[in-house]
């Protein structure tokens, strides 16, 4: 696939949505799994076809973006050619920029660029897509553009206020909308677009100038020229991730092992940054059941129903169920934590009660102290 250039944007982040999680990382760095980062899915799916030139809109806060990402090593992004390009945020405080704008600051980088396609992808969206079969679609129909979606029923609201693709009466995409919850089933956007790079870049021109649209989404169906547009439907996995809750319900989804399986395994392995870590270490009075537990962790004490990173120690008579708990935390003798993520380093002494609940887990903060 050396003739497309992607695009890595978290383009939909507010801060405010993640309470305290994000006040160290971007939401695309936020961990996942035991021992991976979001943008591991996009990365790896990407490297995957063998996408060899890779542009990542970094953000604010990219100091864990920096250690974990790198040159983009892990993911055999780190070519004299093409590789990883970190492109640091140009928001400011006074005025956030929009999608548009942000690709519109590196024009010079898509001019520069001798790759004809363009394929642009939010990390959030986490899912499995075929690049490939994708961009065969795009040859053998002669599109200009191709949008990723999936036909979904959103019987419990899942996808509210999430953008939809809207169809005529021939199944054709003519336009934008927002899911409010009164169809039976939605065209729901994925994430991702390929797009030829000169139509692209005539978006972004043409958007920036009449300043009538915020996203390539929403520019492709104001373009006062024609695009032929297609739609490109998936059948893989799909998790939006896009505030505290779905990022909780995310991780404890994957204690079911058919889905983890599914997600992790199929369709190409997930990849992330090596750790070297000895195995985790279980006493004779440890209780595991049904969690997910990476390695360096000691675990003393009672876990259920619960992710649990990398070096965590969980002391003994501590109780950890439905929880989260981050890389370097320590859980004291006795304590007990229901429905909580605990962010990297925390230290709960001894015999503290922490509780949440599934709507609103209780949170703590990166090398937080609790007595």
């Amino acid at each position: 696939m050396q003739n497309i250039v992607a695009l890595i944007y978290s383009s939909e982040y507010e801060e405010s949505n993640y309470d305290s999680l994000c006040k160290v990382r971007p939401d695309y760095m936020l961990p996942f799994a035991g021992r991976y980062r979001i943008i591991d899915f996009a990365l790896s799916n990407i490297s995957n076809y063998n996408i060899t030139s890779v542009v990542l809109y970094a953000g604010l806060n990219i100091r864990s973006t920096l250690d974990h990402v790198g040159n983009g090593r892990n993911w055999e992004l780190n070519r004299r050619m093409g590789g990883l390009k970190i492109y640091p945020s140009i928001y400011n405080k006074m005025d956030s920029n929009s999608e548009i704008e942000t690709y519109f600051s590196s024009m010079k980088f898509f001019e520069d660029s001798n790759r004809e396609y363009v394929y642009i992808t939010n990390p959030m969206y986490i899912t499995k897509v075929d690049i490939s079969d994708a961009y065969e679609t795009m040859i053998s129909e002669n599109l200009d553009c191709l949008v990723f979606s999936k036909k979904v029923k959103d019987d419990y609201g899942f996808y509210l206020n999430r953008r939809i693709i809207n169809l005529d009466e021939e199944g054709e995409a003519i336009g934008v909308g927002i899911n409010l919850g009164l169809q039976d089933e939605i065209e729901l956007f994925t994430g991702s677009i390929l797009i030829k790079k000169s139509i692209f870049m005539d978006l972004l021109r043409y958007s920036i100038e009449k300043n009538n649209a915020d996203t390539v989404l929403e520019a492709i169906f104001k373009y006062p020229k024609e695009i032929i547009t297609g739609l490109y439907r998936s059948s893989s996995t799909l998790q939006v991730i896009q505030d505290t809750l779905s990022y909780y319900d995310a991780n404890r989804k994957l204690l079911d092992r058919d889905y983890f399986n599914e997600l992790f395994y199929e369709n190409g392995m997930v990849y992330t940054k090596s750790k070297d870590e000895p195995s985790t270490e279980y006493t004779k009075d440890s209780v595991v059941k049904n969690s997910l537990i990476a390695n360096g962790a000691i675990i003393q004490g009672h876990v259920e129903d619960s992710i649990i990173f990398r070096g965590v120690t969980v002391k003994k008579g501590a109780v950890v169920k439905n929880s989260i708990v981050f890389q370097g935390t320590i859980v004291g003798e006795g304590s007990i934590l229901n429905n909580v993520i605990t962010d990297k380093d925390t230290i709960i002494g001894d015999h503290i009660h922490l509780f949440g609940n599934r709507i609103h887990p209780f949170l703590t903060e990166k090398g937080e102290h609790i007595n």
